[in-house]
């Protein structure tokens, strides 16, 4: 049985230790503080409505207990949730369904038709772009050959969030787009504009919301249902035990030195560099030019709640109504997410109904660079700059928020499954990444 440890508890630690775990190999999960989780396991942190929960059904698959099992054992469910409120700096307000029919409705209704059109078209061109993208670090490694110059045009690699903003010609959409790089911690003029195509995975995938007894709970109750896995798969957790150097065929903590067959590094990569003694010259080099994402400031508090009437069967958009009208027919007992377009950026409120009730704010607004976050974009060049898969140190994958797939939670689990597919087949010599041959970069 060979030895891997898994350094750093964040969400791509826990997710890479599962699986490590399931394909019979001795892990040693190790976190500095005394949770798991990393900056996710905060209050509030990890978002109580999201898109994609494709990569958590296929980590809690590999892993053992399917996912939707899983969840129906402790009371939990995966539900749709309803549309965000999008208030824009001119006062209108705008609710936005993820179905596409619904979407197409909602838009002619609140744009007119050819705005409508336009928009359906851009995210059909978005999707377009995510079935490359999603061969790039999410589904496959990304090295440095695998960007060519073919598909850094079909990405838009050079064109940048607020160009398309500007292009398309709609106040409305143009806030919706830029959000785009606000959420990740980037700038809009800064950031790449395939990264708008989290607007089209959201109408792919749709929008959901984990309850417990058909009540909606905080997200982070997902970490807290990953830890119980690792549990049961056996992974030796060693919270409060910070690693303090890592070497080929070992890790060292405070305590002791570990020998292990090959490592797992989960932590972000100037913490890597140090772990290392910087004795990686290519990644020291890229690493000075890179700069750490714009973590939102976030706070909950608790929430009185409001009263309100039933939603109506479809959503509805309108390009200027007030707040206060277009919080009418929103439900009181789901999940809600209001979302503040500025120029300086987007404050996102989640209302989560109880007694009293919780309100999370995500202020990206009043963000600030935070390495745990991952990384932002500050040139096209961003891309190369993050750490690979598979650094110069040998026996070592590395997997975090500043992985090129993304920093986004579900980038995060793909990425972690990625360096759990390197690891195993460098130990035993078998791949057992997915047999999709069309996801696969050649």
């Amino acid at each position: 049985m060979s030895v891997v440890a898994v350094v750093g508890g964040s969400l791509a630690g826990m997710a890479a230790a599962a699986r490590l775990a399931k394909a019979r190999h001795r892990v040693l999960l190790f976190e500095a503080r005394h949770r798991l989780g990393g900056r996710w396991a905060a209050p509030g942190a990890l978002p109580p409505a999201f898109t994609f929960p494709a990569p958590w059904r296929d980590l809690f698959r590999k892993s053992g207990r399917p996912f939707d099992a899983e969840l129906a054992r402790t009371g939990h469910a995966l539900v749709p949730a309803p549309p965000a409120l999008h208030h824009f700096a001119d006062g209108s307000t705008l609710s936005l369904p993820s179905d596409r029919g619904e979407q197409w409705a909602a838009l002619g209704e609140a744009w007119g038709t050819p705005a409508a059109e336009r928009w359906r078209d851009l995210l059909d061109d978005l999707d377009e772009r995510w079935q490359l993208l999603r061969r790039l670090g999410l589904e496959d490694e990304f090295t440095d050959a695998a960007l060519t110059p073919r598909r850094r045009q079909a990405l838009g690699l050079n064109r940048s969030v607020a160009r398309l903003a500007r292009r398309f010609g709609h106040p409305q959409a143009a806030a919706l787009l830029r959000s785009t790089a606000w959420r990740i911690g980037s700038r809009p003029e800064r950031t790449p504009e395939f990264v708008a195509v989290r607007l089209a995975l959201e109408r792919i995938f749709g929008r959901w919301q984990l309850t417990r007894d058909g009540a909606p709970v905080p997200a982070s109750e997902l970490i807290d249902l990953l830890a119980a896995r690792l549990e049961l798969r056996g992974v030796e957790v060693r919270t409060g035990e910070p690693v303090l150097a890592i070497a080929p065929g070992r890790v060292r903590t405070g305590a002791e030195t570990v020998e292990v067959d090959a490592v797992v590094a989960t932590v972000n990569p100037w913490e890597y560099l140090r772990l290392t003694g910087g004795g990686e010259p290519t990644l020291r080099r890229r690493t000075a030019w890179t700069r750490p994402a714009f973590a939102p400031q976030i706070v909950v508090t608790p929430d009185p709640g409001r009263a309100a009437e039933p939603a109506p069967e479809s959503a509805t958009a309108t390009g200027a109504r007030s707040s206060s009208a277009a919080d009418q027919g929103r439900r009181s007992d789901t999940v809600t997410e209001d979302v503040h377009h500025g120029a300086a950026g987007v404050r996102v409120e989640y209302r989560l109904p109880g007694e009293p009730g919780q309100l999370v704010v995500h202020h990206f607004t009043a963000g600030s660079p935070d390495p745990a976050f991952g990384t932002r974009w500050t040139s096209p060049r961003s891309w190369l700059r993050q750490p690979p898969l598979r650094p110069q140190t040998p026996t070592v994958t590395l997997a975090s928020a500043s992985s090129r797939g993304g920093n986004d939670p579900w980038a995060q689990l793909l990425s972690a499954a990625l360096a759990t597919y390197v690891t195993h087949e460098n130990l035993t010599g078998a791949d057992i990444r997915p047999t999709n041959k069309a996801v696969r970069v050649r």
